[in-house]
């Protein structure tokens, strides 16, 4: 096995766009799968694949081996925390060098229990003597497109329960594009960056953004929370994580993910992706 660098979530929102720049940019890239891993677009990139489960240690140790940085995300699950300990366990075993982790914005407070979540993985990571960086990243502009472009198309509408709140949301390419730098230059070892959009938009400010680019009006819908925990947990999803996006959605509306950073700028050398040009790239997911 001869590549350098892993990537850990490559089917992923951010994961899929690294391996895109990493194999554009000549860089000998591998990437962990699953057995129901959709693996098409990585084969088209030449990407080596390998597969692994974040659940069983030694297979992420097989995955790395030869690997000098890994860059990885981990998905919106109860136990992320103990599929980030596997990572870190591999990493040590397997001699990583660099560990380069998608974090959340609020990892350095104690605001929300996903913050507590993040923040307990860059803890293990500082303490295995890997050298490190913490990508802190505010919500993505792709959540639009992933989770809300349904109601958007059926009702011109999308639902949420955090009120006036403002979020500085970033472009999960930008966070790539980041993700990129820190991996093939030096001088971003054991740093932690948060990364945003270029503005603070409200729940209203983003539907009059989407009205604009597709030319239909789409409102934001304020929903009482028992409304929105009901209807996610009617969807299915575990408790313990409509709890913590709960949390997240009062820590929105209480204005704490408002804040921008020019983190982007500075490392990438390019401005940060506005939520008007995503929407107009973006422009058929929500039009149907």
């Amino acid at each position: 096995m001869s590549a350098a660098i892993l990537v850990i979530g490559a089917t992923g929102t951010t994961g899929k766009e690294l391996a895109k720049i990493l194999a554009k940019g000549g860089h000998k890239t591998r990437a962990t799968v699953r057995s129901t891993s959709n693996k098409r677009a990585l084969q088209a990139l030449e990407v080596e694949l390998v597969q692994a489960d974040l659940n069983d240690v030694g297979s992420l140790e097989k995955a790395m081996d030869g690997i000098q940085k890994v860059y990885f995300a981990t998905p919106l699950v109860p136990n992320m925390a103990e599929l980030s300990s596997s990572i870190i366990t591999a990493a040590k075993s397997a001699g990583v060098k660099h560990l380069v982790k998608l974090s959340g914005g609020g990892a350095d407070s104690d605001l929300d229990t996903m913050a507590k979540w993040h923040r307990a993985v860059e803890r293990e990571i500082e303490q295995s003597g890997i050298a490190h960086t913490f990508l802190r990243s505010n919500s993505f502009m792709q959540n639009f497109s992933n989770f809300n472009s349904h109601t958007i198309r059926d009702h011109g509408a999308f639902y949420g329960p955090h009120g006036d709140g403002k979020t500085a949301y970033v472009d999960a390419r930008d966070i790539a594009k980041v993700a990129y730098q820190v991996l093939t230059e030096d001088g971003h070892e054991n740093k932690a960056y948060y990364l945003s959009g270029p503005e603070a938009l409200s729940g209203a400010e983003v539907a009059d953004i989407l009205s604009a680019a597709t030319g239909k009006a789409i409102r934001y819908i304020d929903v009482p929370v028992e409304a929105a925990r009901a209807s996610m947990l009617g969807a299915g999803m575990p408790a313990v994580i409509v709890e913590g996006l709960l949390e997240h959605y009062r820590t929105m509306k209480l204005g704490f993910t408002a804040r921008v950073s020019s983190s982007v700028e500075e490392i990438t050398g390019r401005k940060a992706t506005h939520f008007a040009a995503f929407a107009q790239e973006e422009r058929e997911v929500f039009v149907g």
